[in-house]
C-alpha cells in the first residue's frame, strides 16, 4: 500500500500530464485511500478527479500527521486533557460533552475552563471581542497556574469558538507541546502556531467564513473538516442529519485522540 507522500507524487507527475479535470478512480479501504487507477477496477471504483484526489489526500495527510503529533512513547504517563469552551457553548453540549467522553475514554485526565463576567454581544465588534479574550485569558491562566505541565505524557486541548483563541494562544505563551481540537475558531485563533491542530468548521457559520477559514488553515497546513450547510454550533435545521454530523465528528475525534 502506497503511503500518501507517494500517491500525491504520483498525482502531480500525472496532473503535469493530463490536467487537474481528468478523471480517475480511487481506492478506499477502511476510510483510507489505498490507489487510483485511470479505469474502474474492483479495488478503484471511486470516480474523481485528479485535483478533487489531491485535495482529499492532502488533507488527509495534514490529518495522519496532527493525530501523531506529539504522542509519548510512555504509555504509563498521565494525560491531561483541557476543555475550552465558548462563551455560549458550555462543556454540556452536545460536541464538548461526547469530545469528553471519549478523552476519559482513552486515559486522559479532565481539566474544563469556565469562564465568568464577559461581555454579550461580542459578535462583529472587534473591541468588545478583545475585551472578551482578555479577560477570558486571565480567568485561564489563573485557573491553570498550578499544573505542572511537564508531569504530563500527552496534552490535548478541545476548544470552542472563542475558546479556540485562548486555547492556541496558551499553547503559544507557555510554549506547550500538545494536540489541539478546534471546534468552530474565529479567524482570530489563526494568528498562533496550530502544531497538531485539527479544525471543524460549517460552512454556515456566521462567526467566521468558509474562504476565510479554508485560507487560513492552508497556510498554517491545519486539515479542516467542512460540515456543510452546519451553523456555529456545527447544526442544521434537520434533526437527524445533526446526529449524523455528532456521530461523524465523533469519529474523527476518535482516531485523532487515541492516535490509532
Amino acid at each position: 500500500m502506497k503511503t500518501y507522500e507517494e500517491l500525491l507524487s504520483d498525482i502531480e507527475e500525472d496532473i503535469d500530464l493530463m490536467g487537474t479535470s481528468h478523471t480517475v478512480y480511487a481506492g478506499m479501504e477502511d476510510g483510507r485511500i489505498t490507489d487510483y487507477d485511470y479505469l474502474p477496477s474492483d479495488s478503484c471504483t471511486i470516480s474523481i478527479t485528479l485535483k478533487e484526489l489531491q485535495e482529499s489526500l492532502h488533507q488527509k495527510l495534514l490529518y495522519e500527521r496532527a493525530s501523531h503529533f506529539a504522542m509519548s512513547t510512555d504509555k504509563t504517563a498521565p494525560k491531561l486533557a483541557v476543555i475550552f469552551p465558548g462563551i455560549g457553548y458550555t462543556v454540556d453540549k452536545p460536541l464538548l460533552y461526547y469530545s469528553i467522553q471519549l478523552a476519559r475514554h482513552y486515559g486522559y485526565q479532565i481539566k474544563s475552563i469556565s469562564y465568568e463576567s464577559l461581555p454579550g454581544n461580542i459578535k462583529g465588534n472587534s473591541e468588545k471581542m478583545k475585551q472578551a479574550f482578555d479577560i477570558a485569558f486571565k480567568q485561564t491562566e489563573q485557573l491553570l497556574k498550578d499544573l505542572d505541565w511537564s508531569s504530563y505524557g500527552e496534552i490535548l486541548f478541545i476548544s470552542k469558538s472563542i475558546g479556540t483563541v485562548i486555547a492556541s494562544a496558551y499553547i503559544s505563551k507557555y510554549n506547550l507541546v500538545a494536540k489541539s481540537i478546534l471546534f468552530t475558531p474565529l479567524t482570530e485563533t489563526f494568528q498562533f502556531s496550530l502544531s497538531g491542530a485539527i479544525v471543524f468548521h460549517g460552512t454556515s457559520d456566521p462567526w467566521a467564513k468558509t474562504p476565510s477559514i479554508c485560507t487560513l488553515a492552508e497556510q498554517k497546513e491545519v486539515p479542516v473538516f467542512l460540515i456543510k450547510n452546519a451553523n456555529h454550533s456545527l447544526e442544521t435545521e434537520d434533526i437527524l442529519n445533526n446526529l449524523s454530523i455528532l456521530r461523524t465528528t465523533m469519529e474523527h475525534l476518535k482516531h485523532f485522540i487515541s492516535g490509532e
